[in-house]
């Protein structure tokens, strides 16, 4: 567990967290993610999905909207995700699956803008460790945080 402080209101940190993991979701993770893998032929892809009871619904834009709604009449005491990271080896112009690796992250939130965050690796050769996934999600949270305050909007 780790706990954060991030200087801002638990919705605002909550809205941060979900556009961040809306905007890495589906697409190739480059740069910090890329450099924890040994190997220049290797692409990873991030999938995201959001709890919804007693499953996860793929955080897409209607998810992320009807999210961003919630948050905006109650802020959540805790978001819960999973997050699978699909590597691909580039072999020829061509792209061979490797094994996943499958996260669940819970993000429990305190009313002083302080966060924790839980990451257990469910499955998988877990290439990553759950401590640098984390670490590579609060990087990116703070970059999100920080973009909405120099454009001056309150998400």
């Amino acid at each position: 567990m780790r706990h954060l402080k991030f200087g801002a209101p638990p919705a605002s940190i909550q809205k941060a967290i979900l556009n961040t993991l809306y905007r890495l979701n589906g697409h190739e993770a480059r740069d910090n993610l890329l450099s924890l893998i040994v190997g220049s032929d290797i692409e990873i892809i991030l999938e995201v999905g959001v709890a919804n009871g007693l499953s996860f619904d793929y955080l897409d834009t209607d998810t992320l909207n009807n999210l961003l709604r919630a948050i905006n009449e109650k802020s959540f005491h805790l978001l819960d995700f999973l997050l699978v990271i699909r590597y691909y080896k580039l072999k020829s112009n061509r792209r061979i699956a490797l094994r996943f690796d499958f996260f669940l992250l819970r993000f429990l939130f305190d009313e002083g803008g302080g966060l924790n965050i839980l990451a257990f690796h469910e499955r998988g050769l877990q290439r990553i460790s759950a401590k640098e996934l984390i670490r590579f999600l609060v990087k990116e949270t703070r970059l999100e945080l920080s973009a909405k305050r120099e454009l001056g909007s309150s998400f």
